[in-house]
């Protein structure tokens, strides 16, 4: 009769949905190999989501430690199956060499080998070499499937884009729909970017609104994260979603974030998990302009003084900046000053006290802006099924792709085949046959004037109005007298403000009178 010893049970799963070789059932097999032998269980090492192709028994969390501070506790390790343990020649040469270093044994409670035998011992050596050309045959099957994946519209795996889910797919596999929650943050990031509103102001809003963060929004319940997940939207967070083509549905692949880049069905063509994108192509494209025109300016927003880039010294022309001085008496005095550059002399007198010059431009804008009516863009829907009749398309080549790679070599695998052509050609016919209308873009006035929107709005948003505008103020003097002139490009007002293109002569013209030499 064997002597009572001490057993180690051990356990080991890659993916944790494998229910096959789920831990429970690999220690319950444990448990009666123990109990059929007499012996006492010292303790069980369990190791989940880790792969024995990567990490050595040695190096997995639970298992490394009872072999590395814990081994005078058992005699003898047991083991569901050897490639719970090892998967390549070297990690068993390793462990045995241990085993034997240590007085230790090795036992699997399924393939019916003891290490302590002679006979145990050239098993190992052959199941081990076994278990490697698996684990390379499989690492061979993987990388065959992710190429095939690539070419179709199926979810590889991972977090999806901001504005998506994961669902199934309607043949196989997983794939992307937009998500109604999500995509009304990304369409709202859109719009305000649209509207010329700033990063800093789209998260500002995203965060009262109480939309939540990509951090947020892929947290699994449950997972363990070392740092608190923040319900603060950042800058830097808005700008990656409305610039990547995820956003629009598209399929991207790539290693790491610098090197991806669209995936292409075998006809060229993008690939796209959705019919559309959560905005129109024609959307999109504004939402890319306007933030390739932030990327160009780079006009300070968020926290600037409130005539920064508005106010400029006649003298030299450069820009004025606000100096906060404290008086004695404790009070505190702002002013607008030239501030001395390298090479240049600095400007005498061209200091001004900024109450002064705010009720200078003030008084300008409210006369100069009286007669501009505000107005608001409104979007016209068209009917355009180009979107579809390129997914039906991409849809058609999917299948084929499917067909012969022999995803349909199965009995009846024919007729499903031809049935779902069959009902993509007709899908094609049907959308074919529809009418295409161009989306359009009307102006329709508000019935204010922009002298009356400037009166109600706040110090950021007259800066961005301003300077959206291109219009700039330049001053010579104050006192005693002011002396002064503005800039006011008329094409560039005409743009930022969004006039009427039916008054657009009339009101450049009035622009024109009005501003005369001093442009």
């Amino acid at each position: 009769m064997d002597p009572v010893q001490r057993a180690l049970l051990v356990a080991r799963l890659s993916v944790m949905t494998d229910e096959s070789t789920s831990p429970g059932r690999q220690l319950e097999h444990g448990r009666n190999t123990v109990q059929a032998r007499g012996w006492t269980v010292a303790g069980e090492a369990t190791d989940l989501d880790v792969s024995a192709t990567k990490y050595s028994p040695f190096d997995r969390p639970e298992l490394g430690n009872w072999l590395k501070n814990r081994c005078h506790e058992f005699d003898v390790i047991v083991v569901w199956r050897l490639d719970r343990l090892v998967r390549s020649s070297k990690d068993l040469a390793d462990l045995i060499q241990w085993c034997e270093d240590n007085g230790k044994s090795l036992v699997s409670a399924t393939e019916g080998f003891d290490l302590g035998t002679p006979f145990g011992k050239a098993m190992v050596a052959i199941i081990a070499a076994l278990a490697e050309l698996e684990a390379g045959t499989l690492s061979t099957r993987v990388k065959d499937s992710h190429t095939a994946l690539r070419k179709m519209d199926r979810w590889p795996g991972g977090q999806p884009p901001y504005g998506y889910r994961i669902i199934d797919h309607p043949r196989a596999g997983k794939t992307l729909e937009i998500d109604p929650v999500t995509s009304e943050a990304v369409r709202l990031m859109g719009e305000m970017t649209i509207a010329d509103k700033s990063q800093w102001e789209i998260a500002t809003r995203l965060t009262t609104d109480g939309f939540p963060t990509p951090a947020r929004f892929h947290l699994k319940e449950g997972s363990n994260r070392k740092t608190e997940v923040s319900d603060t939207w950042n800058q830097s967070s808005v700008g990656k979603i409305l610039k990547s083509p995820a956003t629009q549905g598209f399929k991207l692949i790539g290693r790491s974030v610098k090197e991806r880049h669209l995936a292409r069905g075998a006809d060229g063509m993008p690939i796209r998990y959705t019919p559309t994108g959560i905005f129109t192509d024609e959307e999109w494209t504004r939402i890319q302009q306007h933030l390739a025109k932030r990327s160009r300016t780079r006009e300070r927003s968020n926290g600037a003084a409130p005539l920064l880039g508005i106010v400029y010294c006649d003298q030299c022309e450069d820009r004025l900046y606000r100096v906060v001085n404290s008086h004695a008496n404790g009070k505190k005095y702002s002013y607008y000053r030239c501030v001395p550059k390298t090479g240049k002399p600095r400007c005498t007198g061209a200091t001004f006290l900024e109450s002064w010059v705010q009720e200078l431009l003030d008084e300008t804008v409210f006369e100069e802006l009286a007669s501009l009516p505000v107005t608001e863009t409104r979007f016209i829907p068209g009917e355009d099924h180009t979107d579809e009749l390129q997914a039906v398309e991409r849809a058609m080549v999917g299948v084929r792709d499917e067909k012969d790679i022999g995803l349909y070599d199965y009995v009846g695998g024919q007729e499903e085949y031809l049935e779902r052509m069959t009902a993509l050609v007709e899908k094609r016919k049907q959308l074919e046959a529809l009418p295409h209308r161009e989306a359009e873009y009307v102006k329709e006035p508000t019935g204010e004037t922009y002298a009356e929107a400037y009166g109600r709005m706040d110090s950021e948003e007259r800066r961005a109005l301003l300077l959206k505008a291109g219009i700039k103020l330049y001053i010579r003097s104050m006192k005693p007298i002011a002396q002064f002139r503005i800039y006011a490009p008329t094409d560039q007002i005409h743009d930022a403000l969004d006039l009427p293109e039916s008054d657009r002569t009339r009101i450049l013209t009035d622009l024109d009178n009005r501003f005369g030499g001093n442009r």
